[in-house]
């Protein structure tokens, strides 16, 4: 009974963890992996933290209305079809390729969120609120292929998603973090179904 709650209590943190900044995954991701194989504690980490999603988007929504409908369809597709597809791989993944992969997931996600801030001041991110039209594609791609890492492992995938977002100069934390939530939810919401 005791591990029930902490599974609870462990979910019901990384939740709040994922509406706020991103990472709660990483929570969920090892506590399962003490008891499931990793492949199933992949997609049932997504599973557990999925709910938070809504919730976020909804408590953020004025956030969000302030965002182009343009950047939202833009970048929401390419989310949702980088999340199946991420989603599709984990399944015809077996438990020793995934936990090959793992570590260097973690790896790329951590290098990105140290350089983002980096890369941000050297592109002038200060200056211009979004992206010109040519530069369009290049967000998108850039989505789907953090959203394809989101389906198909999930733990950090609000951090890389911040960290993209901000990289694309979509804003302050302010109006990034409420596309992430939407945005990782879209892409989050694949593995359990798959």
């Amino acid at each position: 009974m005791e591990t029930h709650i902490l599974f609870f209590v462990a979910a019901v943190a990384a939740g709040l963890i994922n509406s706020l900044a991103g990472g709660g995954g990483l929570i969920t991701f090892p506590l399962l992996a003490l008891v499931v194989p990793p492949v199933v504690a992949d997609a049932t980490s997504a599973l557990a933290l999925l709910p938070a999603y809504p919730g976020a988007v909804w408590r953020t929504r004025g956030k969000l209305r302030e965002i182009p409908r343009l950047w939202l369809w833009l970048l929401l597709v390419p989310s949702a079809l980088g999340g199946l597809v991420g989603a599709l791989m984990l399944v015809r993944t077996d438990d020793r390729n995934f936990l090959f992969l793992v570590p260097w997931l973690v790896l790329g996600g951590t290098v990105l969120f140290a350089l983002e801030p980096r890369l941000s001041r050297r592109r002038g991110a200060g200056r211009e609120r979004g992206l010109t039209t040519a530069l369009w594609p290049l967000a998108a791609a850039v989505v789907f292929v953090v959203a394809i890492y989101g389906g198909y492992f999930g733990a950090g995938i609000g951090i890389l998603m911040i960290s993209a977002l901000s990289l694309l100069r979509m804003g302050d934390v302010h109006r990034v973090v409420p596309f992430k939530n939407l945005l990782a939810g879209a892409c989050g919401a694949w593995p359990w179904s798959c």
